[in-house]
C-alpha cells in the first residue's frame, strides 16, 4: 500500500509506434481529433485553435514538438493540457490508459539546451515510456514570441 503512495498517475498514449505517458494533473479533457481552424502567422507547431465548449484551445502538434516528420493527418485525439497561460491541445494518434509510475523510477534526460518537451524514460510492466511535459515545451516556446 504505501508503495503506491509514492506514485503518480499518468495518461499514456501512442504517437507513431513509441508509448508516452504524461502527467495527469495538468491533463483537462480528451477529445477525438476535430480540423483546428488555422491561425495566420502562429509558429509552425501550432495547427489552429478550437472553440470547446466557448473556450479557445490552442491545437499544436505532437509530432512537431518531438522532432517528427509529419507525412500525414494520422491524428486521432487531442489531449487538452491546462497551462498557466491557458488551455492547449496537443495532437496524438491513439490514448491508451492512465498507469501508475514512480517518478524514482524515471531515466531523466538532459535537458538543459532542449526545447523537446521529453522529460525521461521509464520501464513499466516490460514497457519502454517516454515521459513528456509539454507544459514545459509550450512554455519555452511562448517565451521566443
Amino acid at each position: 500500500m504505501s508503495e503506491q503512495l509514492h506514485k503518480e498517475q499518468w495518461l499514456c498514449f501512442q504517437i507513431e509506434d513509441e508509448t508516452y505517458a504524461h502527467p495527469v494533473n495538468q491533463v483537462r479533457e480528451i477529445l477525438d481529433y476535430l480540423s483546428p481552424v488555422p491561425v495566420p502567422g502562429s509558429q509552425s507547431c501550432v495547427e489552429g485553435v478550437l472553440n470547446v465548449r466557448g473556450e479557445i484551445v490552442t491545437i499544436v502538434s505532437s509530432k512537431h514538438l518531438l522532432g517528427l516528420s509529419q507525412t500525414s493527418r494520422d491524428s486521432e485525439h487531442i489531449i487538452v493540457l491546462e497551462t498557466p497561460s491557458g488551455l492547449v491541445g496537443v495532437t496524438v494518434d491513439e490514448v491508451e490508459k492512465i498507469s501508475l509510475l514512480a517518478n524514482d523510477d524515471m531515466m531523466p534526460v538532459d535537458r538543459s539546451h532542449s526545447t523537446s518537451p521529453v522529460k525521461g524514460t521509464i520501464n513499466h510492466d516490460n514497457q519502454l515510456l517516454i515521459l513528456t511535459d509539454f507544459e514545459r515545451c509550450i512554455n519555452e516556446l511562448e517565451s521566443y514570441e
